[in-house]
């Protein structure tokens, strides 16, 4: 981020309290136009994360229809629920640019996913964190790895590791603003958005919503066979969809890693 976007040539002096407030006023209004631009940048990611929320919107409402079997089944609904908002608010975020805002609930995202599909392998779990029991998450990453639907406990701990990075402040994820030297006001979206970063956000929240359906998807699969016929036919369009464009992405993600090498090597920041 260099070169932010400067609202006037005012001297400090002449800076005035309604000046300001005309800047405060029109935070909102960035927020959509910087919406609108990176929008139209990732229109494939924004359809496949919208398939897969209608995905899970058809579960919800078939199994709103089926009273839980047993509290195992609770938890899952509930975690499945967190899961779903989190993944959506942060969706918002990410497309507006606001990253550093994005993360804790991508964090929560992660967190609660995972949790869910331990929750959804052993009912012991569910149980557990039903009663009020603390699950850490290294626990979680054992338990997942150990068993043979699980996830591999090294994928696991890199997404916990950068999330967990992702939350604090960080000085490598917390934009350079360059607040009076040449720019004036830098605050919500108003900078130019890092690219790079979205593309790399825009993958591990494909990523959860890829893991999130296959996991509620296998633990419903007989209530779905039953009453949802066209379901899994959905569900596998979306997932060859997802892939394809998972993949479209991480070439994106190398190619715009390159660019930025060689922009840094020609535009030293120099403090």
């Amino acid at each position: 981020m260099v070169k932010l976007y400067r609202p006037s040539k005012l001297k400090p002096a002449e800076t005035s309290k309604e000046e300001a407030n005309q800047h405060f006023l029109a935070l909102e209004k960035y927020s959509e136009v910087r919406t609108k631009e990176i929008s139209g940048m990732f229109g494939p990611y924004i359809e496949v994360t919208d398939n897969y929320g209608k995905l899970i919107s058809r579960l919800v409402l078939l199994l709103g229809k089926h009273h839980p079997k047993d509290s195992q089944d609770i938890v899952i609904r509930d975690l499945m629920s967190d899961v779903f908002d989190s993944l959506y608010e942060s969706r918002k975020l990410i497309l507006s640019g606001k990253l550093h805002v994005a993360y804790p609930l991508a964090r929560r995202a992660y967190e609660s996913l995972s949790l869910l599909h331990l929750c959804a392998l052993k009912k012991a779990w569910a149980e557990k964190w039903r009663k009020g029991t603390k699950i850490s998450n290294s626990t979680i990453r054992k338990e997942l790895a150990a068993h043979p639907k699980g996830e591999p406990e090294d994928r696991l701990k890199k997404l916990y590791d950068f999330f967990c990075a992702a939350t604090h402040p960080n000085r490598e994820l917390i934009p350079r603003r360059f607040l009076g030297e040449g720019n004036e006001f830098v605050l919500g979206v108003i900078g130019k958005p890092n690219l790079t970063l979205i593309t790399d956000y825009c993958m591990k929240n494909l990523e959860m919503w890829f893991w999130m359906t296959a996991i509620v998807s296998d633990v419903y699969r007989e209530t779905i066979y039953k009453f949802d016929k066209e379901y899994f036919e959905t569900y596998l369009q979306t997932k060859k969809s997802a892939d394809e464009i998972f993949v479209s992405l991480i070439e994106n993600f190398n190619r715009l890693v390159d660019e930025a090498k060689e922009y840094w090597k020609e535009h030293p920041v120099v403090d």
